[in-house]
């Protein structure tokens, strides 16, 4: 594929805190992909588990990287963004990890007038279970349906928007990329599995992660947009506690 445009530089930030089975795997998708000018920054909020040794080990593959605690991930974010020196930057979290090309096919498919881009994550389960989840940019309005590991924005991007807000615990890259889209900055979608999470069931306090949702909607819609979005959401609310049926989790021989 021809390259259309090559910025100079790309920033990874991973935030981690407490996650000493998983951050390897996630450093190693990021020192070993194929497109090598990256800077790499990890932000730990005060890991207590061994985490802090597994980085240890890649000090030297990684630019910048503090340990304090924090006041959650949304205030990780927000420092390493700080931090970062490249012209576009991807977050990719401790439970995590990279495909080996995802940094090249995003950047291949990017073009000067581009400034914010997502792509596609496969989801792993405990049970075996694979399934890719797409980004659906046109659904944002009714919820975080642009699959954040996949996402990479330009650092002037977030400069014009302000930062992660920290006063949300789940919904803060839903809250970050309305603002983004209410600045004006359209978002592009490349359809590549860009990342890959792990998932053995879901642990997510959903019934917070819907009121965190109707919270930033409240802040960023209005009038028949809100309307529609809070409809949608109130019945996604209902599959969730009714009808949805986890097909990552465990059989139940295997969660004792």
């Amino acid at each position: 594929m021809e390259q259309i445009y090559k910025p100079q530089k790309v920033t990874i930030i991973t935030v981690v805190y407490n996650a000493v089975n998983t951050i390897e795997g996630t450093i190693q998708s990021v020192i070993n992909q194929t497109y090598k000018n990256l800077e790499y920054i990890i932000i730990d909020g005060g890991s207590t588990d061994g985490t802090l040794q597994v980085i240890e080990k890649y000090r030297s593959r990684i630019n910048s990287f503090i340990s304090e605690p924090d006041k959650g991930i949304g205030d990780g974010f927000n420092k390493g963004i700080s931090m970062a020196a490249g012209e576009w930057i991807g977050m990719i979290n401790a439970d995590d990890w990279y495909a080996e090309d995802a940094v090249e096919n995003m950047m291949l498919n990017i073009s000067k007038d581009d400034f914010v881009c997502c792509g596609n994550i496969r989801l792993i389960g405990g049970n075996g279970t694979e399934r890719d989840k797409k980004s659906k940019v046109s659904w944002l309005n009714f919820g975080m349906y642009i699959m954040h590991p996949s996402c990479f924005v330009r650092r002037s991007v977030y400069r014009n928007v302000g930062n992660y807000d920290i006063g949300l615990r789940i919904a803060m890259d839903f809250d970050m990329f309305l603002r983004i889209k209410r600045f004006g900055y359209s978002i592009k979608y490349i359809d590549k599995v860009i990342a890959y999470m792990r998932t053995d069931g879901v642990s997510n306090d959903t019934a917070k992660m819907h009121r965190e949702e109707l919270k930033v909607m409240r802040r960023h819609l209005h009038g028949v947009n809100y309307m529609l979005s809070y409809l949608f959401n109130y019945l996604n609310r209902l599959r969730w506690r009714f009808f949805y049926k986890d097909p990552f989790r465990k059989p139940m021989s295997l969660q004792a």
